[in-house]
C-alpha cells in the first residue's frame, strides 16, 4: 500500500497550485482579531477568491486523525503521512484514495514537507511526542497549523511553537474542541458577570488513568508499521506491546499521561474564565502521583496556586485523576442523589458553586433548583461556527481561531507543569515563572525540555 500510494501524483492539482502561485494570490495580509481569546497575535493569511479551497496535508490518518482527514477532504487534501498504513490508518487512507485520488501518501512526514510545496494548512494528529517536530516544520514553512492537544510533549516545545507561530503570522489552532463550544463561553460569562461571585478554588477531575509500570518484553514489529518513524524524536527502544496505537499515553517517552490527555479540555475553563493567561507565576506541587521509571501515575492529585490577576483574587486549582475512583470531596451545594463528577470541574464562587462536564460542557449552577432560578448572563463572547471551521476560516483570512497557539500555549504550559511536578517528586514545591519559562526547582527544570533522537533535531536549536 505504501509504495502504491506514494507513487500517486496529483497533476491536476499541481497545475492549479502553480497557476495560483503565478497569479500572485498568496500575498500575506494582517489577520483580523477575533476578540475571543485572552492573548492574540495578528494572524497573517493569504487572500482567497470566493469558495476557494485550502491545499491541506494531514500528519496522521488513524484514530483521532480521522477528524482532520474529514476536514481536509472538505478542502483540497494534497498529502497524508501515516506510519501504519496497513492497520491503524488503513480505513481513513482508503477513504482518502476514494475521495481524493490525487493525494500523495507518505510514511515519513519529513519527506512530505520536503517534497510537497504550496500548502496552505497542515493538520497534525499524532502521538504526543510527534506534535512538535511535525508542527514546527509546518510553521517554519509558513503554513497554518492545527495540532491536536496537548500542543507539544514538553513545555519548551510548547513555548517555541507559540513564538514561531507569532513570528510567522500564520493561523493556528489546538485541538481541544470544547474551546469552540457555546458552553465554555457561558462559563466565562457566568464568572465575568459576577453571578457566582469571586472564584478562589476549582477542582478538576478526570476518570483517565494512563500509566505504565515495568517495560514489557520485546515483541515482533507488526506488519506495515514503520517502527523507527513511529519512535521519531523519542529515545530508541525495541518494539513492545502496550504502545501502538493508543496506550503510548501512559509512557514517559511518548505521552503526557492522564492530565496531558484531558487537562487541555478540563482546565481550559479555568484558564479562560479566570484569566490565568495574565498570571506571572504559579506554584505547583504533586500531592499524590509518583511516576515510575517507565510511566505516569495511574492516580494523581496536583495542586496549582495562582496569584491575583488584576481584580481577580488568588485561586487554587486542584487536579484529580484515577480511573473514576479518585474524585474531589463532594461539594456541599450538590443536591442529594446527584452523582459526583468523574470528568469535569467544580467552580467554588463566593456566592454560588458551578460545575462543568467533559470538554467544559453541561455548565450549570448547583443545585439544579438554584440554576433554574438564576438569570443567565448576557452572551458577550462571540460564538464560532465549530472548531475545525474556526481554524479554516482563520486560514482564509478571517478572525484568529479561538484556541490559537498564543492562548493554547499557556493552557498547555499549565497542564504539562502537572507532569513536571509528578516527575520532580511528590511533595516537591515548584514556583514556575511564565515569562522566563523556568522554575526555582532544578529537579523540575530537568523535565522542561528533552533532547531529540539523532535525525529529529529540526526545530530544537
Amino acid at each position: 500500500m505504501q509504495n502504491v500510494y506514494s507513487s500517486v501524483t496529483g497533476m491536476g492539482e499541481g497545475r492549479k497550485m502553480a497557476k495560483r502561485k503565478e497569479n500572485g494570490r498568496r500575498n500575506f495580509i494582517k489577520g483580523l482579531f477575533a476578540g475571543v481569546t485572552i492573548l492574540t497575535f495578528p494572524g497573517a493569511a493569504r487572500t482567497y477568491a470566493a469558495n476557494e479551497k485550502l491545499n491541506m496535508a494531514c500528519i496522521g490518518a488513524g484514530g483521532q486523525a480521522g477528524a482532520g482527514i474529514g476536514a481536509a477532504l472538505g478542502q483540497n487534501l494534497v498529502a497524508v503521512a501515516e506510519v501504519d498504513q496497513e492497520k491503524a490508518g488503513k480505513k481513513n487512507l482508503e477513504r482518502v484514495m476514494k475521495e481524493a485520488p490525487g493525494c500523495k501518501v507518505f510514511t515519513d512526514y519529513r519527506k512530505l514537507f520536503d517534497e510537497v510545496k504550496g500548502l496552505d494548512a497542515v493538520w497534525v494528529a499524532t502521538p504526543d511526542h510527534h506534535h512538535f517536530p511535525a508542527t514546527i516544520r509546518a510553521l517554519e514553512a509558513g503554513y497554518g497549523c492545527y495540532t491536536e492537544k496537548p500542543m507539544a510533549y514538553s513545555i519548551w516545545e510548547t513555548r517555541k511553537l507559540r513564538d514561531v507561530a507569532a513570528a510567522k503570522k500564520v493561523a493556528t489552532q489546538m485541538g481541544n474542541q470544547g474551546h469552540s463550544s457555546q458552553t465554555i463561553r457561558m462559563l466565562c460569562e457566568y464568572i465575568w458577570s459576577g453571578t457566582i461571585g469571586e472564584v478562589k478554588e476549582v477542582h478538576c477531575v478526570s476518570n483517565r488513568n494512563f500509566s505504565a509500570g515495568t517495560k514489557p518484553a520485546t515483541a515482533e514489529i507488526p506488519k506495515g508499521l514503520d517502527w523507527d518513524i513511529w519512535l521519531g524524536p523519542a529515545p530508541q527502544r525495541d518494539y513492545h506491546g502496550g504502545l501502538h496505537p493508543f496506550a503510548w499515553r501512559g509512557f514517559l517517552d511518548f505521552g503526557t499521561g492522564s492530565i496531558g490527555d484531558m487537562g487541555c479540555h478540563t482546565i481550559d475553563g479555568s484558564v479562560w474564565a479566570l484569566k490565568l493567561t495574565e498570571a506571572e507565576n504559579v506554584e505547583v506541587v504533586a500531592e499524590e502521583g509518583a511516576c515510575t521509571e517507565q510511566g505516569y501515575p495511574a492516580k494523581a492529585r496536583i495542586v496549582y496556586k495562582f496569584p491575583a490577576r488584576g481584580e481577580m483574587p488568588p485561586v487554587t486549582i486542584k487536579w484529580w485523576n484515577g480511573g473514576g475512583e479518585y474524585v474531589p470531596p463532594r461539594p456541599e451545594a450538590l443536591e442529594a442523589g446527584a452523582k459526583q463528577l468523574t470528568e469535569g470541574a467544580y467552580y467554588f464562587g463566593s456566592k454560588m458553586t458551578m460545575k462543568s462536564g467533559s470538554h467544559c460542557g453541561d455548565v450549570q449552577i448547583i443545585p439544579d433548583t438554584l440554576h433554574r432560578s438564576t438569570t443567565k448572563p448576557a452572551a458577550t463572547l462571540p460564538r464560532v461556527p465549530g472548531h475545525a471551521e474556526d481554524f479554516i476560516r482563520a486560514c482564509k483570512g478571517g478572525p484568529a481561531a479561538s484556541c490559537n497557539f498564543d492562548y493554547a500555549a499557556r493552557l498547555t504550559e499549565i497542564v504539562l507543569l502537572g507532569n513536571v511536578a509528578c516527575r520532580a517528586g511528590v511533595g516537591e514545591k515548584i514556583t514556575y515563572d511564565f515569562k522566563k519559562g523556568t522554575s526555582n526547582n532544578e529537579k523540575a527544570n530537568a523535565y522542561l525540555k528533552r533532547e531529540p533522537r539523532k535525525g529529529w533535531e529540526f526545530g530544537y536549536a
